[in-house]
């Protein structure tokens, strides 16, 4: 390998473990916030006076609107969902930086490259999976924890409906990644069979 690519690679790794680092910062925040909401309770009567659903932030005059006993069993699941997601997107950073430093100082074509792209694929597969566990629970949580016949009283809304909308290009990208890992995994064999040659 060329020292131009060491150096570009070398790059990588040191903005892959800052976001490492930021990404293990914000799974224990994650963690630590929903361990606050699921123990104190007397936080949702003073906290809450808005609420943001994507694009639309309703801002309530008061909090009658709102279902303080379902947010204290919604709010702390998700974000513990949250980390779960933050700690696997942590493990695939890992896995990158680790196909970086072997891919440095050997070839890419290695069976250690092989192995930890396999295991990219299999984090790319839990992730979707849990990212669309938390698109559900999101839509649950705002349909339980919102009085809509309070809110909307008026003659003009009679009905609120949320779409659950699954993502599952997870599927295909887990997959293309995982053939990917066979494609090094025959490079390593090539590898071996021509270093034998010589």
């Amino acid at each position: 390998m060329n020292d131009k690519s060491k150096d570009l690679l070398k790059k990588m790794c040191s903005v892959l473990k800052v976001v490492r680092q930021v990404c293990l910062i914000s799974f224990a925040l994650s963690i630590g916030l929903s361990l606050f909401y699921a123990f104190n309770k007397d936080v949702y009567n003073t906290l809450f006076g808005s609420i943001r659903i994507d694009f639309l932030q309703l801002i309530f005059k008061d909090d009658t609107v709102l279902h303080k006993d379902s947010m204290s069993m919604w709010l702390p699941l998700i974000l513990l969902i949250i980390a779960i997601l933050i700690f696997i997107i942590y493990k695939s950073i890992q896995t990158i930086e680790s196909i970086c430093k072997i891919a440095m100082d050997h070839t890419p074509f290695d069976v250690r490259v092989a192995n930890h792209i396999k295991n990219l694929a299999k984090y790319i597969l839990a992730g979707g999976i849990v990212f669309n566990i938390l698109e559900v629970c999101r839509v649950m949580y705002f349909k339980q924890i919102i009085n809509f016949d309070l809110l909307f009283n008026t003659k003009y809304v009679t009905q609120i409906n949320f779409g659950i909308r699954l993502h599952l290009s997870f599927l295909v990208f887990a997959a293309l990644i995982y053939l990917l890992s066979y494609i090094f995994r025959y490079g390593q064999e090539l590898q071996q069979l021509n270093d034998e040659t010589l």
